[in-house]
């Protein structure tokens, strides 16, 4: 018989760090929100969806914008 074992985990974040996470899932849902009003607008043009590298450097170039300079706080791996 196959015993399954599973394990609960809490994270207790002190004041900075729950900004941070904060921040973080802001920035997440910044990007997410962002990239798919693009593909939105981009598929009611009648046009091709936009892969992962044409989307990466739309997030690079909005990571470098003058629009919205806090995403260079956010660390760049979830954000995409």
């Amino acid at each position: 018989m196959q015993r399954l074992q599973a394990f609960k985990y809490e994270l207790k974040p002190d004041g900075g760090q729950q900004r941070n996470l904060c921040r973080y899932a802001g920035s997440c849902r910044f990007v997410y929100n962002k990239a798919l009003a693009l593909q939105q607008a981009n598929h009611e043009a009648g046009e091709k969806f936009i892969g992962y590298v044409a989307m990466a450097k739309h997030l690079t170039a909005w990571r470098n914008g003058t629009e919205t300079p806090w995403l260079k706080d956010s660390p760049v791996h979830p954000l995409p």
